[in-house]
């Protein structure tokens, strides 16, 4: 996982909401829910965040099988990661339609989110996204971050292995994890090992590999804005540009790699802020 220089990092703030999920919230107002990638947590979107909580109600949650979350034995599709958030922000009280900013992983979640519940989403800010126009690509993409996730980062009996060693030694893996992602601040590492075999394939497997998200773009209405550093390897910059060509999708192109929320959060925050209080349908969406 390269990162590159992370801008200053410090936890974020909050109220600790344990319910079909975990998740951080700050603030009132109408929503906004930041989503995070795979091995990732509600801690990959610090202090730089809690801004959003001043004039919103801010929810960070732990995706289904990450983090402070429950980790069932199985189940991690996209409907079923949409399914804990809807039900997390019920509990929450949340109400009208909520800005969704999200990274990798969370932002197809965030997309399939936008799909199959129009009424809860007025605008989608995705960082790194992956999407793929099919399976071979996706994985050829995840590999092309080197020759660890080759290894470890796609689903093979090497990765097993290395996942039932982290849960059976879980607080030894997550010191080996700082040490081993030293310029990721040491939280963060440290949740990267907070997930179970089952809730990384699953995820990996159903929401990436499946590369389905794109065959849903037709059906959201809410405005999608897909965020893509110029220097990720996650990214399919071509199929990004063919997509953009659709009108279904507005593109921006950062210098940066795949973290930009990490290593941009004050630029991330004002661009999730900027979207707006309402939105219309997009040109080309329907029901």
């Amino acid at each position: 996982m390269f990162v590159g220089r992370v801008s200053r990092w410090a936890p974020g703030t909050g109220r600790d909401h344990y319910g079909t999920l975990y998740a951080r919230t700050l603030g009132s107002g109408p929503p906004i829910v930041l989503l995070h990638g795979l091995v990732g947590s509600s801690r990959y979107w610090g202090s730089a965040y809690d801004q959003l909580g001043a004039d919103h109600q801010l929810v960070v949650p732990d995706l289904l099988g990450f983090g402070r979350s429950p980790k069932p034995a199985a189940g991690f599709t996209p409907d079923r990661h949409v399914d804990a958030v809807v039900a997390v922000l019920d509990e929450l009280g949340a109400t009208g339609p909520a800005v969704i900013g999200a990274h990798s992983a969370g932002s197809v979640l965030a997309l399939r989110l936008a799909a199959r519940h129009p009424d809860r989403v007025r605008a989608v800010v995705a960082f790194g996204p992956p999407l793929y126009p099919d399976p071979v690509s996706a994985r050829a993409h995840l590999a092309a971050m080197g020759p660890m996730a080759k290894l470890f980062a796609l689903p093979g009996p090497i990765a097993a292995t290395a996942c039932a060693w982290v849960c059976n030694h879980r607080p030894l893996a997550a010191r080996m994890a700082v040490l081993a992602l030293p310029r990721l601040p040491a939280p963060i590492a440290a949740d990267s090992v907070e997930h179970t075999w089952a809730s990384y394939t699953g995820t990996l497997t159903d929401v990436i590999l499946a590369a389905e998200a794109t065959s849903w773009l037709p059906d959201i209405e809410a405005p999608v804005l897909l965020v893509a550093g110029t220097d990720d390897p996650v990214i399919d910059h071509a199929y990004l540009a063919q997509l953009e060509a659709t009108a279904l999708v507005r593109v921006e192109r950062w210098s940066g790699n795949h973290h930009l929320p990490l290593r941009r959060p004050q630029a991330c925050v004002d661009l999730v802020r900027r979207q707006p209080r309402f939105s219309a349908p997009r040109r080309g969406g329907h029901r």
